[in-house]
């Protein structure tokens, strides 16, 4: 059993206060490898947890999170919903899952997922102030947005397309 990996942002480790350890590369399990951001939506606190391969995401409320514990908790609960929306819960069940027990947390590194984020929060905002979407419709709808990260595809066919890809 290997340990899940969340990259997390100087913002989001002073709100759970605890120091990351430094950037790790990344885990031979993509599945296991995500990277999480604190950012503001008006006055709501809120969390996006990525993938850090495929940039497939999950908002959540940042209230009620205020520990490493709930973090883990709440994000995880966040991606499964996410996933059983998008009718791929099954690669939850038996890539992420089964890996739980065991998180380390670590500094975000890669830039080009964090300014890939950016761009997501950007969308998330629009979303949510603008046109005012539920949180579940903004999920969907941020995993099916073009990421040049991604060579144009979107991080919800990128995220499937890893799961039927067989294993080294």
């Amino acid at each position: 059993m290997d340990a899940m990996i969340f990259r997390i942002t100087q913002r989001l480790a002073r709100k759970i206060k605890v120091t990351p350890a430094a950037a790790v590369p990344p885990h031979e399990n993509p599945f296991l490898d995500w990277t999480a951001n604190l950012f503001m939506v008006s006055r709501w606190q809120c969390i996006l947890l990525t993938n850090t391969k495929t940039l497939y995401s999950a908002v959540l409320p940042g209230k009620g999170v205020p520990n490493e514990r709930a973090l883990v908790e709440c994000g995880m609960k966040a991606l499964r919903d996410n996933m059983m929306l998008d009718g791929i819960a099954n690669i939850f069940d038996m890539a992420i899952a089964p890996d739980l027990e065991s998180v380390s947390l670590c500094k975000a590194g890669d830039r080009s997922v964090l300014a890939s984020m950016n761009q997501l929060i950007y969308q998330v905002k629009c979303d949510l102030m603008e046109i005012g979407h539920p949180l579940p419709l903004v999920n969907h709808r941020l995993n099916r947005t073009i990421m040049s990260k991604l060579k144009y595809h979107f991080p919800v066919e990128e995220f499937s397309a890893l799961a039927n890809r067989p294993r080294i």
